[in-house]
């Protein structure tokens, strides 16, 4: 093939992604806000810095330092939030890093594949993609962390070790990058691992310990910073038999291995295989030969198409494993594919590579159609991506959207200083802009008053989105009717703000 015939395929590559991802992204944005309060969190955190009020809570009245989300998705979005509170605006932005994702896992796929082919198959597998277009129009940090992380192993692939590394510009992005990752997810630390695998076989002794210590220096303040606030809340999680119910108490030896051992079957049979096909398994189904048999399969290719990588196999071998070690024994409650969106991009190129070059296996001389024939995935996709469509466009659920406009309300008429006690008191932030906080959960009637006026309570939000509203707060309700006073009486369901009268 000619130079410029070569050329005419890039731009024809670059035309046909380009329309894609506007169209895909287009077609699955959801601008309303996720019911997660993980994303609620981000952008209360975000808010903060954007106000110059340093990493705290400032949905609460205490405005306490922050010791859960590391910092640096935070200061992402508050640089969209010194100009704008919209919530639209910070889901444009992890757009835009998806969008930039895509380029990045063209680029790295034929860096490490050799084939412009493949790396057009792969970037368009990603682009349609539901597991990534639903996290690139959420207020989530997988797809900025993605974006830092394929951009630490690209500048890591250009590394020139013949260069002094203090003059290498490559090396510095690398090791920068992948701290940024890290103060994004504490996940980031699995890029060590790839660094360090590769440098291993390699005997880049020198750069392990360039690595090393520049990722403990700048990794130090926000451990030490934990250390002082009463320990990292992810680490006392883990010790955890289940984050969502203290009361079980600390995990033994005998719960890692049964985690580990369930991580593994999950992950095995169900995730690793959805962020490819996407098919959306249920959980509650027992597990089949079939669901073996396809795991295997895939973890199979997976296995050879990073072996039979041009280059940098053991960076991302070490990457993944490191990645899926610490998944391993992470609390098994937590089920579904959020935890492995960022390397997405690294299954797909491994899986497709291991297509390809099992063909090459069987003939020597394969024709252009083989490296285009994993798209045949993308009919197993279009399915997921029509539901995301379709949520996208649909209203929230009633309770819901009573619950947001109980909190309209208070920021319309001027309670942005009030207290609330709702049951999801980072989403209910977003839109009051008031001080929240959750009603403690006790069966007490007298404990959970007595909380409420400890905590200087003006309102309690009695919704019907939340179980424990009905466990906790309103039979406390019910008990004093002397002490509350309606102010909001919603319907279609019932939804009551009520002043607590202190």
């Amino acid at each position: 093939m000619s130079v410029t015939e070569n050329a005419s395929k890039i731009y024809i590559y670059i035309i046909i992604l380009a329309v894609a991802f506007v169209a895909a992204y287009g077609f699955t944005f959801d601008s309303k806000q996720a019911l997660l309060g993980d994303n609620a969190s981000y952008y209360s955190l975000g808010k903060a810095l954007a106000q110059g009020e340093g990493y705290v809570n400032i949905s609460r009245i205490t405005k306490s330092p922050n010791n859960h989300y590391p910092p640096g998705y935070p200061a992402i979005i508050s640089t969209v939030l010194i100009f704008t509170d919209s919530i639209v605006a910070v889901k444009l932005l992890n757009g835009l890093l998806f969008g930039l994702s895509i380029g990045l896992i063209y680029l790295l796929v034929f860096r490490l594949t050799e084939s412009r082919a493949s790396a057009f198959v792969i970037s368009l597998m990603a682009i349609l993609n539901s597991h990534l277009l639903f996290y690139s129009s959420l207020m989530m940090s997988e797809v900025p962390f993605m974006f830092f992380s394929l951009l630490s192993i690209y500048f890591y692939t250009k590394i020139d070790i013949e260069k002094a590394f203090w003059r290498d510009k490559y090396l510095i992005g690398a090791i920068l990058t992948m701290i940024i990752a890290y103060y994004i997810r504490s996940l980031g630390i699995a890029l060590l691992a790839g660094f360090f695998l590769h440098w291993l076989f390699k005997k880049g002794w020198k750069y392990m310990a360039i690595s090393l210590t520049a990722f403990v220096l700048a990794a130090l303040p926000w451990f030490l910073r934990g250390q002082k606030l009463g320990g990292g809340s992810y680490m006392k999680q883990l010790q955890m038999i289940n984050p969502y119910n203290p009361g079980l108490g600390q995990a033994d030896m005998g719960d890692f291995m049964d985690r580990m051992i369930n991580n593994f079957t999950r992950y095995f049979t169900r995730e690793i295989p959805d962020t490819i096909f996407t098919f959306s398994p249920k959980y509650n189904t027992p597990l089949t030969g079939s669901d073996w048999f396809i795991g295997l399969l895939i973890l199979v290719l997976i296995g050879f198409g990073i072996y039979k990588l041009k280059s940098y196999r053991l960076l991302i071998a070490g990457y993944l494993l490191g990645t899926l070690a610490i998944l391993m024994i992470w609390p098994d409650v937590w089920i579904g594919v959020r935890f492995i969106v960022p390397i997405i991009p690294l299954f797909l190129m491994a899986f497709v590579n291991g297509f390809v070059q099992l063909i090459k296996v069987i003939r020597k001389n394969i024709s252009a159609p083989v490296y285009y024939a994993p798209l045949v995935i993308l009919l197993f996709t279009f399915g997921a991506v029509k539901t995301l469509h379709d949520s996208a466009k649909a209203d929230y659920p009633p309770a819901w959207k009573r619950y947001f406009e109980v909190a309209t309300w208070l920021k319309t008429n001027g309670h942005t200083n009030a207290v609330v006690s709702c049951g999801k008191p980072s989403l209910f932030y977003t839109y009051s802009g008031s001080y929240t906080m959750r009603y403690k959960f006790t069966r007490d009637a007298e404990d959970l008053i007595a909380n409420l006026e400890q905590n200087k309570v003006d309102y309690v939000v009695i919704d019907q989105v939340y179980g424990n509203t009905f466990q906790y707060l309103l039979p406390a309700v019910r008990q004093h009717p002397e002490r509350f006073q309606q102010v909001l009486h919603l319907k279609n369901p019932d939804t009551f703000l009520l002043k607590f009268k202190r």
